[in-house]
């Protein structure tokens, strides 16, 4: 028999449970586009005029475009600090994670996938990782809470593997070889049936692209679709990374049109960045304006990434001015969705940027990279830990991308208190020591060593390939 004291503790356990329900309902999903190695300076609505880049700017012109948002300038570190809401010195995933070694993301290290799926969410993770192999780490995936994944599998078992056309794939635990397929478009066709499959439920689909990473090539060509507005006698390399930002560009197209399709465009939040910036050796044209790719540099086309934001009737569309940074996407995302935040994060909620409130914006924007290297930037000036002083103001393309060199006796005031903001970032150091990372300097080494432990030949992409037309 339930006494009446029972049944009341039992009716608000109910009620509760109810609003839970209802309030998870309510909650919108979440897609994160990420591409791979494609600065600001190279889409469209960040005035690109070279590169096509239609769809892109189709979602622009729909939410909120970042105008000052950085990352770093390379994969690694970029992608562990969009995971886990980390600065790279809290990490010390400063520099790439070498293939072939036991560098990684740690998975007891909090990152927001495991906190929509602790909210209920439905996660899943398609394209490019570099956070650790997955022959060292076979759960990487699960263990950083996605429900669901299909990875490019660069290297596996002393053996390097190609991630454009065969591309080799990591899923459901095992390696598989997708002979006669274009990668790009297998990852692409993951995202949409992962929404397709659970567009009744809430959930978050996390695509970091492998476009437009090197090999630079010529992707499929669908008619009047794949193309660019360069030149016609322009460089090779920017011919085909043209052509392979327009497949990019295409397949963001895909995900957008499936949102559509699926009836769930106003309960989505859509958010398209990029790792880095543009590889060094491609030339972006934005109007008269020629700005050289950045990757591996410390210069403003090496960190400064897009970053766009669409939520209908939500987050209201436009340029944003204030700093945004890779760190700050998790604490963001978890209040734009009205989920509590359960670990300590460096980045900050800049969730009122984009809903049109007021609220506390980032003053400065960080680096700690590779090689001991350090800058903090604010919308005027740039300082690095060499004491190197740049006027980089944020006011248009040519003066940001201008790299202009001052001496620091020209503003000593600003000089000495942007100093003391990086000696004190330099200071933050890496809080876990329950893992190493081994140098990307040494990483060659150190994979050459194991093969010849284990047995094995390395066999990179041009010998194996050799090796395959042998056979």
């Amino acid at each position: 028999m339930v006494t009446v004291k029972k049944q009341i503790i039992l009716n608000i356990a109910l009620f509760i449970l109810l609003v839970s329900q209802a309030s998870t309902k309510d909650r919108p999903n979440v897609i994160i586009i990420m591409a791979d190695d494609l600065g600001a300076e190279s889409i469209g609505c960040y005035g690109a005029t070279g590169f096509l880049t239609p769809n892109i700017d189709r979602l622009a012109e729909q939410g909120a475009v970042l105008d000052n948002a950085y990352g770093t300038p390379s994969c690694s570190p970029s992608r562990a600090m969009l995971l886990t809401g980390l600065y790279t010195n809290t990490t010390g995933i400063l520099e790439r994670l070498g293939k072939g070694t036991p560098n990684c993301l740690p998975s007891h290290i909090p990152t927001f996938a495991k906190l929509f799926k602790e909210n209920g969410y439905v996660t899943a993770i398609s394209g490019k990782w570099h956070l650790g192999d997955f022959d060292h780490y076979p759960e990487h995936p699960t263990s950083h809470g996605f429900d669901e994944y299909f990875m490019f599998a660069k290297y596996y078992n002393f053996e390097e593997h190609n991630c454009y056309y065969n591309p080799m794939v990591y899923m459901d635990g095992m390696l598989k070889e997708f002979k006669g397929k274009y990668g790009p478009d297998l990852f692409c066709d993951n995202i949409c049936d992962f929404m397709e499959a659970n567009k009744d439920h809430q959930f978050m689909a996390y695509y970091p692209m492998v476009l437009t990473h090197k090999p630079f090539h010529k992707p499929p060509q669908i008619e009047g679709k794949v193309r660019h507005n360069l030149p016609a006698n322009c460089d090779k390399n920017d011919n085909s990374f043209g052509l392979m930002v327009s497949y990019a560009d295409l397949l963001v197209g895909r995900i957008l049109n499936k949102i559509d399709e699926l009836g769930i465009k106003d309960n989505t939040i859509v958010i398209f960045t990029a790792d880095n910036g543009t590889p060094a050796m491609i030339t972006s044209h934005l109007g008269d304006l020629r700005v050289k790719g950045g990757k591996l540099y410390l210069k403003e086309s090496g960190w400064r990434v897009p970053y766009i934001m669409r939520w209908p009737g939500k987050i209201k569309s436009g340029n944003r001015d204030s700093f945004f940074m890779h760190a700050d996407l998790f604490p963001t995302l978890a209040a734009l969705t009205g989920l509590s935040m359960t670990s300590e994060v460096d980045g900050m909620d800049l969730s009122h940027n984009l809903l049109g409130k007021p609220g506390n914006d980032r003053e400065y924007a960080y680096l700690g990279w590779e090689g001991g290297h350090f800058m903090v930037r604010n919308k005027r000036f740039e300082i690095h830990e060499d004491k190197r002083f740049y006027d980089v103001p944020v006011s248009s393309n040519k003066e940001r991308y201008s790299e202009k060199e001052i001496d620091p006796k020209s503003f000593p005031e600003t000089y000495k208190r942007m100093n003391k903001v990086m000696q004190e970032y330099m200071k933050i150091g890496k809080k876990d020591n329950s893992y190493t990372i081994i140098p990307f300097k040494e990483h060659k080494k150190y994979k050459l060593k194991a093969a010849a432990e284990a047995g094995k030949v390395l066999k990179t992409l041009k010998n194996k390939e050799h090796h395959d037309k042998e056979k």
